[in-house]
């Protein structure tokens, strides 16, 4: 019996030191080529660690990926930071990995994505190339309009992912340890800062990758024609993938993503530097 107990909190022990090493920030010290590389909305650092790890295995680049403000813990912590607040964190990473690097390519999934094109414009001189991965512009349909009826009549409610993340890879959706739902104030300050970053796209002329999947049924696919038209710079690819769903760094496309953000981080960091 007390053999049986401790084998059960051994278990138990063992399986929350795998979820907080899942939901928590990493680095990957390499050369002084920096990635930084930040999560979703509602997410947590595991949606990119696995990018960071073949970036930083193929490439020997520095590899930072922090947890944003109010992510990695409650519905009700979320609700309780802003869109500056998760910028204030992107930037403290960006201007931490910049000080040891000599470049850096800012990558981003999601609302990932949303922060890097500000990064480009608040630092642009830290700021070498992006890598936009599944980037919403607006939300599908008619959510940004009843996320903003549901905040005005001051419901702070939080509205269940009932399907889950939005993956293809059944495995990957499991694996995921994100929010499992969406507070509508949180949500609501997502549409601040898309608005803001609608504003702001041909003042943005950095070198761009944009990564979107043809089934993304949280970043509707034209985000991503509007992104490429309106972005300001001349250096903007755009890449389609036609199997994966929304969180495509562990999608079921994820080694082409790899490879491709992979050639795309050598191509604009392409002065190789020594180990830190």
């Amino acid at each position: 019996m007390g053999e049986s107990i401790l084998l059960r909190s051994l278990w138990y022990e063992k399986r929350m030191v795998a979820a907080a090493s899942a939901t928590s920030p990493f680095e990957l010290r390499g050369d002084r080529r920096g990635v930084l590389l930040l999560h979703g909305f509602t997410g947590t650092p595991f949606e990119v660690r696995s990018l960071g790890e073949a970036l930083h295995a193929r490439l020997g680049v520095t590899v930072s990926g922090p947890l944003l403000a109010g992510h990695g813990g409650s519905a009700r912590a979320l609700a309780a930071t802003g869109w500056r607040d998760w910028e204030a964190s992107a930037l403290s990473a960006l201007v931490e990995l910049r000080a040891r690097c000599d470049g850096v390519v800012v990558a981003g999934l999601s609302m990932g994505g949303l922060l890097a094109l500000r990064l480009a414009l608040v630092r642009q001189k830290d700021v070498a190339a992006l890598a936009l991965l599944s980037v919403p512009l607006w939300l599908p349909g008619w959510t940004g309009t009843a996320v903003r009826a549901l905040d005005r009549m001051g419901l702070r409610v939080t509205v269940p992912k009932l399907g889950g993340s939005d993956v293809r890879d059944r495995a990957a959706r499991r694996s995921n340890p994100s929010g499992r739902g969406f507070p509508v104030r949180a949500l609501a300050e997502l549409l601040d800062l898309q608005e803001q970053v609608r504003r702001d796209l041909p003042a943005v002329q950095k070198p761009t990758l944009i990564v979107h999947a043809e089934h993304d049924h949280t970043a509707p696919p034209a985000c991503a024609r509007a992104l490429a038209s309106r972005l300001g710079g001349r250096h903007v690819r755009l890449l389609w993938l036609p199997r994966s769903y929304h969180l495509t760094p562990i999608d079921v496309e994820r080694d082409q993503v790899a490879r491709e953000v992979g050639d795309f981080v050598a191509e604009q960091l392409s002065a190789r530097s020594e180990p830190q």
